[in-house]
């Protein structure tokens, strides 16, 4: 199958995070580079699924993928947009909450298209709002070990934490309300 034009952004993205490996790597930071190298291979197995399991649909969620993980890891963390860009950390709790939210959904819709033609409307809503929370806490207890293990700051404190989990809520909220009147 030819690669459409959301993977072909992708794969330009892609080059750019290759870019950051090496600039990180010719600064000695090595750990940032890991974390990059980490997403880089994430989004490549990523755009196989894609482009092999999901149709015209899987290159746009091809495209979103890299870009979150070029927003959250490039910039974020090797960039430090983390510390240096006010309300960066609520924004990609939230677009990556929306992501995964939506992603959910499409595999359900591939892969279990009975289930959710056929479960209540509310207990739909309700998995897609645990689900991105869960995820949200999954990314906070990685905020808290890379605080504790690197001697970072991304948790910040209770209030910082308690903001992700509200931001993330809000964000299955979203998508599993949209999904619910789509129908």
């Amino acid at each position: 199958m030819k690669n459409g034009p959301g993977h072909l952004a992708a794969w330009a993205l892609r080059g750019i995070l290759a870019l950051g490996i090496l600039h990180l790597l010719s600064q000695n930071q090595g750990d940032l580079a890991g974390i990059l190298l980490i997403s880089l291979g994430a989004s490549g197995l990523i755009h196989y699924i894609c482009k092999h399991h999901l149709g015209n649909t899987g290159q746009w969620m091809d495209l979103l993928f890299t870009l979150l993980v070029t927003f959250n890891n490039l910039f974020g963390l090797a960039l430090d947009f983390y510390h240096t860009v006010p309300g960066w950390d609520v924004a990609t709790h939230y677009t990556t909450s929306l992501f995964l939210g939506v992603s959910a959904l499409i595999l359900m819709q591939k892969g279990y298209p009975l289930v959710l033609q056929e479960a209540p409307e509310r207990i739909i809503l309700l998995a897609i709002v645990l689900f991105s929370l869960g995820l949200g806490g999954v990314w906070e207890i990685g905020e808290f070990v890379s605080d504790y293990l690197r001697g970072t700051d991304f948790q910040g404190g209770l209030t910082n934490t308690m903001q992700d989990l509200m931001v993330d809520l809000s964000a299955g909220i979203v998508v599993g309300i949209a999904w619910v009147k789509r129908k």
